[in-house]
């Protein structure tokens, strides 16, 4: 008689975050469209098109003096209201290249293309050029009746006349700011949220932190305590929210890492595997950051936009960790820039120039399935030793929803009519998966939730890839993994 293996039983551990190695035979574990809440794995947002616009997205801002949205597509400057009706308001000169968008206390709204400077008065209804002295701006910030901005390939920095940008920018040394830690041109300026009157003045290899004084000739005065001994990779990441400012760091010695800053200190997010990732980037100047809150979780979303790299990265602030952000075919995310308004987030894309609406109670991307995948940890026992995976189970929500026909999109229905769930295995550390094996998930009101798979294979390194379809959400949790020997 045949005697039955002694099982093993270990912990498979799906819930967390991505955990790169430096190379593959380390770790290759990574989280596709999730983010982990409570102990769980639950999906990141979906989306869907709230407007229709024509043309490519530049720019967007929420403006709180007007109450509406600001968005530049091509050469069209448009507000959007509360219902989300879209009107041209004016045009600019420039068609092509991301803009950057303001606003002073009196509700003016002031716009930088990289090449003019323009300002809108709503109430007018007048687009203005002021004359800036042959400067060439940049991004833009706003502080104490100040718009800010970088003077293009040179050290300095430009202030406006206070709360009247329309008005001719002088050229004086009482308006224009100086690098004086070392060598570097002007990126960007930021304010620091919750720090009163602090900017900070970012360059390509230092930061340094200045403090509106009132002082004369020049109001702002930099600290001579602190800097930070890293710029900014591409001022598109730069972003702020509750008490810090996170964006994607370098200086001339160091490549990209992901930086985080409350003003009186600086704190790296990226970690070893993380920063080896972004090290291999063929171009990661050609990147834009955005930060959101889902359900709670602020998240900083980190996009590389050249074909050649074509990845979003998304940290938690709140789980601490790193997901994989895609859009529906595996490229990275579509959102370029994100902007809270009327009770929700917003986005415009870097696909079209449409905007829309950013939240987990979307679990599709505008009619497409969203592809949701974890990668494990590579499985191996302390001594090496070879066995046989005999299961796995893990718990996950079922029978709470039905997946619903998608109009238009005919290959997602029929045979795509239950939530399925596909699982490869790799033997050799995740360098190559197998075939995959399918489970269709139960139907609205069978919520039997835990999910068995068998006959994993021989190995003394295992690595699970699991696959979700649907268009429903997943919500599921840790596991156990049978093995003998």
């Amino acid at each position: 008689m045949k005697r039955a293996p002694n099982i093993q039983e270990l912990p498979l551990k799906l819930v967390g975050s991505n955990h790169f190695g430096r190379y593959p035979q380390i770790s290759v574990e990574e989280k596709f469209n999730f983010i982990a809440s409570d102990n769980w794995m639950v999906p990141s947002a979906g989306y869907a098109k709230a407007t229709t616009i024509a043309g490519v997205s530049r720019g967007l801002f929420n403006s709180s003096k007007l109450g509406k949205l600001i968005q530049v597509n091509d050469n069209c400057v448009y507000t959007i209201d509360s219902s989300l009706a879209a009107t041209k308001v004016a045009s600019l000169n420039t068609y092509q290249g991301d803009v950057y968008i303001e606003e002073t206390d009196g509700g003016l709204i002031t716009i930088s293309d990289r090449k003019y400077i323009y300002v809108y008065d709503p109430v007018a209804g007048t687009l203005v050029l002021p004359a800036i002295n042959s400067i060439t701006p940049g991004p833009l910030a706003f502080l104490n009746g100040y718009i800010m901005t970088p003077i293009g390939g040179r050290a300095e920095w430009q202030l406006s006349p206070v709360n009247h940008p329309e008005q001719t920018w002088s050229a004086g040394a009482g308006a224009r700011g100086m690098f004086q830690t070392k060598p570097d041109n002007v990126q960007t300026i930021v304010r620091l949220p919750g720090k009163g009157n602090n900017i900070f003045v970012m360059g390509s290899t230092v930061t340094e932190l200045w403090c509106d004084t009132g002082a004369q000739l020049f109001p702002f005065n930099r600290s001579s305590g602190f800097n930070i001994d890293y710029g900014c990779a591409s001022p598109n990441t730069v972003a702020s929210s509750d008490n810090f400012v996170v964006w994607l760091g370098i200086n001339e010695k160091s490549g990209p890492v992901i930086l985080c800053s409350s003003g009186c200190d600086v704190q790296q997010l990226s970690d070893d595997g993380m920063n080896f990732k972004m090290s291999r980037l063929v171009n990661p100047t050609n990147s834009y950051g955005c930060l959101y809150k889902q359900d709670g979780h602020l998240i900083y979303m980190l996009t590389f936009v050249d074909p050649l790299d074509n990845v979003t990265y998304a940290y938690d602030f709140n789980t601490k960790g790193f997901f994989t952000f895609t859009d529906s075919n595996l490229n990275h995310h579509i959102a370029k820039k994100v902007v809270y308004f009327n009770n929700d987030y917003y986005f415009i894309s870097f696909a079209d120039g449409n905007l829309y609406e950013l939240n987990s109670d979307y679990t599709d991307y505008d009619g497409h399935e969203i592809p949701r995948i974890i990668i494990t940890d590579t499985l191996r026992l302390p001594d090496s030793s070879p066995f046989v995976g005999e299961s796995f189970s893990f718990w996950l929500e079922q029978g709470e929803t039905r997946i619903t026909e998608i109009v238009g999109q005919p290959e997602f229905n029929n045979v795509n009519k239950n939530k399925r769930i596909d699982v490869a295995i790799s033997n050799d550390g995740g360098a190559s998966f197998g075939n995959y094996s399918q489970i269709y998930l139960n139907e609205i009101g069978h919520r039997r939730n835990k999910v068995n798979f068998r006959g994993l294979g021989y190995a003394n390194e295992l690595v699970l890839q699991i696959r979700f379809y649907g268009f429903d959400r997943f919500v599921l949790t840790d596991g156990i993994l049978n093995i003998y020997q």
